[in-house]
């Protein structure tokens, strides 16, 4: 009863099959969101590290102005192809809560938790399997829900809106459900069987982030995460462990268009320290550019709506047959001032393309709904 247990487990840490059910984006441990709101995520990606609701750089949230609330969610539409064969699958994403409090002049605390790791994805496999002197067909179900969350408790202080400066420190933590099932065609001859288990994981980091802005023109950031060691275990049995990846970032924005703002971003994170959690787990370091803008935009009910574009490219953090998975996203989206401005809506739209350079590709619709409200 045990072994097909620890498969299950095994499978968690390996990943995806190669087959048309399976998704390049939910190798290995899983997904990143990038923690990032749907305001930033409208641009690319590239006001990231000055939002003050993404989960990118504690400094961030000294320029938040009132206490607020933020809630976010973001299903996502895949369709996957191998060949002739197309399989499309849903994800629903709750990536971010955040709430944010300033202390006085100068002090801005804040308590966030994100998605940093998806692993939500299932796989299915048909092969000929000997049943006693019978061959039939069998097929093998692998499902998996679940998720890494990064919890994080950030501490701000910023006199002017010249500097900001910002620390944080993260638990990260999360569980994957584990079903794998073997199916049999003739369900009176044969028993079909399954079996689930449940994996766990746990683990630390800190965080920093400075903001600079020698004029109102033009500001930059930087911001980085420190990782702890990250176990995983099934019950009390210790499974793996391994470090969080480091992550380092630089922004640039530019305000000196009247109504607009014009960012980039690069960033780099350490992901390969993750591939000793299991010995099937391979990580690339992985580089991140993004791009984009937004402007004021029409005026529609006595609100400004704000517009946004970006683009981005990545890589992400597992590969698929030993090989990096690409992506490349272009991002569009707008912002709704609501309830006399203390409350807004974001709304943005991501196509993402992801490829490993075989035959199997991978194309992604996002759409996040981002709501602050100002109690």
């Amino acid at each position: 009863m045990r072994t097909p247990i620890v498969a299950a487990l095994a499978l968690v840490l390996i990943g995806s099959r190669g087959n048309a059910q399976g998704a390049l984006s939910t190798q290995g441990l899983g997904y990143p969101t990038g923690q990032m709101s749907a305001r930033a995520e409208g641009t690319g990606g590239a006001l990231a590290d000055f939002d003050a609701l993404s989960l990118v750089s504690p400094a961030a949230i000294a320029g938040v102005g009132a206490s607020a609330l933020f809630f976010q969610y973001s299903p996502e539409f895949r369709r996957v192809t191998a060949g002739s064969s197309t399989a499309n699958t849903t994800t629903a994403r709750f990536p971010l809560v955040a709430g944010i409090l300033p202390m006085g002049q100068t002090w801005t605390l804040g308590l966030s938790s994100s998605t940093f790791l998806d692993r939500s994805s299932e796989t299915s496999l048909v092969r000929r399997q000997l049943v006693g002197a019978d061959s039939v067909n069998e097929t093998e179900l692998n499902r998996v829900l679940g998720a890494i969350n990064d919890v994080r408790l950030a501490l701000a202080w910023s006199e002017s809106p010249k500097f900001r400066v910002g620390g944080g420190l993260h638990v990260f933590s999360g569980s994957n459900r584990v079903t794998l099932s073997q199916n049999f065609p003739d369900s009176a001859k044969y028993i079909s069987t399954s079996q689930s288990a449940r994996l766990s994981y746990a683990g630390f980091a800190a965080s920093a982030g400075i903001e600079f802005h020698p004029s109102r023109a033009i500001g930059f950031a930087i911001a980085g995460r420190k990782g702890g060691d990250l176990s995983a275990e099934s019950g009390d049995t210790a499974i793996g462990r391994a470090r969080l990846p480091d992550h380092y970032s630089a922004s640039v924005s530019y305000d000196g268009i009247t109504g607009a703002n014009i960012s980039a971003r690069v960033a780099h994170d350490n992901w390969s320290s993750l591939s000793s959690i299991g010995s099937s787990v391979q990580g690339f370091d992985a580089w991140d550019y993004s791009v984009g803008a937004e402007a004021s935009g029409p005026r529609v009910m006595q609100r400004i709506i704000v517009m946004r574009a970006g683009a981005r490219f990545r890589t992400l953090p597992f590969g698929f047959n030993g090989q990096k998975v690409s992506e490349t996203s272009l991002m569009g989206g707008v912002g709704v001032p609501l309830a006399r401005d203390r409350a807004a809506l974001d709304f943005t739209v991501q196509r993402a393309a992801r490829s490993a350079g075989g035959d199997i590709k991978e194309r992604g619709l996002i759409l996040s709904f981002g709501l602050r409200v100002t109690p």
